[in-house]
């Protein structure tokens, strides 16, 4: 196993994080406090448009949204959940509401991952322009309300983004809502941002000439068959000749060298992206062994990686129960090789590229000490609303075993709390001098 190093360029991003930290809350996936306090270096945002709308995803506070659409149009998407087909809506948030919107289901919504009276808490995604040009929620195009299947904590995700952000990734910001859709409540869900044109606007500054692709199942980038895995969501330019180069150039990276890797890749939004990955266990991504869950956005022909759909955190993936606890970061993938995933293989290869990903597992390390108190707070905040809730995904019983308040002796959800996983990750990763 490879021994964590002392550099002078490691010491100063150390020193500059510990100081980020101290102003940083650990919960939240806008990190807490005002939200000009929540960008961090590394990344490129417009403050102006983000402050539009980023309130609406402050993370201290559950906004309430109730969207309503026509009886027959909503009978037809439970009929259908598969469809994921659009329906105009209205849709009020706290006290703003918007007309016409577009409304659906979103991923996962086979009927057999869904039982009893939860079966119509499917995943919906709002496109707020869908129906009347230009129509924007204080400049938000998209947002999801994604439940909480597979998560019975009902915080993997929000502290996944929080950690992401924390060490100046680029991620989606998130709050907790309740939802009713005609009356009827559904429960606890999290409203997140799309990655999508305000977030391309948020992030870098215009969503003009970044090329966004999503990545299927399987879109290892070892080979140009992923580029058929690669959905594009944004750009004028579709012959995907910037994810050619990407591959091409990154899988003919000398060995230990860094080759034209730094006019094709910004390469800390993916040592940021590893570590968080690695240091949360987020295994339903690119490290994965079937890699997915993430987006890639060029800009001036240069990638930026950017996380998606992180419930795997803490061990939430199938099979895992804190099988990944002890695993080590510098061979950060699972039920795979190193070279089956060269973003992780090629970069990890050269010295300085090294350096500072130490940093920032180090950085991510500082934010599990954190995970604790931050489950405090967020249980503060949704625990109640969980209790209450007539058809949770989850009973409140395993709720609070999940978030570690109660005897794990009673969990029956197959799935080790997130309390127990972050703090046995935090130890391990100390006990290696992180």
């Amino acid at each position: 196993m490879r021994t964590k190093s002392a550099f002078t360029l490691k010491t100063r991003l150390l020193l500059l994080l510990l100081a980020l930290a101290m102003v940083l809350p650990a919960a939240g996936c806008t990190g807490g406090g005002d939200p000009e306090s929540t960008y961090r270096p590394g990344m490129e945002v417009d403050e102006k448009y983000a402050n539009s709308y980023q309130p609406v995803f402050d993370g201290k506070s559950v906004l309430n949204i109730e969207v309503t659409l026509n009886a027959g149009h909503y009978a037809e998407i439970l009929e259908a959940p598969e469809a994921e087909q659009f329906y105009s809506a209205d849709i009020k948030l706290g006290s703003d509401t918007v007309s016409k919107v577009g409304f659906r289901t979103s991923g996962n919504t086979d009927l057999s991952e869904y039982s009893g009276d939860v079966g119509d808490r499917y995943n919906f995604k709002v496109k707020f322009d869908k129906y009347v040009d230009k129509q924007k929620y204080r400049k938000l195009d998209e947002m999801y309300l994604l439940n909480f299947n597979g998560d019975p904590s009902y915080m993997r995700m929000f502290l996944a983004f929080g950690a992401f952000r924390a060490i100046g990734g680029a991620a989606p910001l998130c709050t907790y809502a309740t939802l009713s859709i005609n009356g009827k409540s559904q429960g606890l869900y999290l409203a997140v941002e799309s990655i999508d044109d305000a977030f391309l606007k948020r992030v870098f500054g215009d969503n003009n000439g970044v090329n966004l692709y999503k990545a299927a199942e399987g879109t290892d980038l070892l080979t140009t068959a992923s580029l058929a895995l690669l959905d594009q969501k944004n750009g004028d330019d579709t012959t995907k000749d910037d994810v050619d180069r990407l591959i091409r150039v990154l899988n003919t990276m000398p060995d230990g060298g860094k080759g034209d890797i730094e006019s094709v890749l910004d390469v800390d939004s993916v040592l940021r992206y590893i570590a968080v990955c690695t240091g949360l266990g987020i295994y339903k991504s690119y490290l994965a062994k079937n890699p997915d869950n993430f987006y890639l956005a060029a800009k001036d022909g240069k990638f930026t990686i950017v996380p998606w759909k992180t419930v795997s955190a803490f061990g939430g993936a199938s099979k895992d129960n804190g099988a990944t606890a002890e695993l080590s970061p510098y061979e950060p993938v699972y039920r795979v090789t190193m070279a089956e995933r060269p973003l992780v293989s090629k970069l990890l290869a050269v010295d300085e590229y090294v350096t500072r990903y130490e940093g920032y597992v180090t950085a991510v390390r500082e934010y599990l000490d954190g995970i604790s108190a931050a489950i405090d707070t967020l249980d503060g905040l949704i625990g109640d609303i969980i209790k209450n809730d007539p058809a949770p995904f989850y009973p409140y019983e395993q709720y609070q075993i999940a978030i570690g308040k109660a005897d794990g002796q009673g969990n029956t959800t197959g799935i080790i709390s997130a309390a127990e996983y972050a703090s046995l990750r935090a130890a391990y990763l100390k006990g290696l001098n992180f």
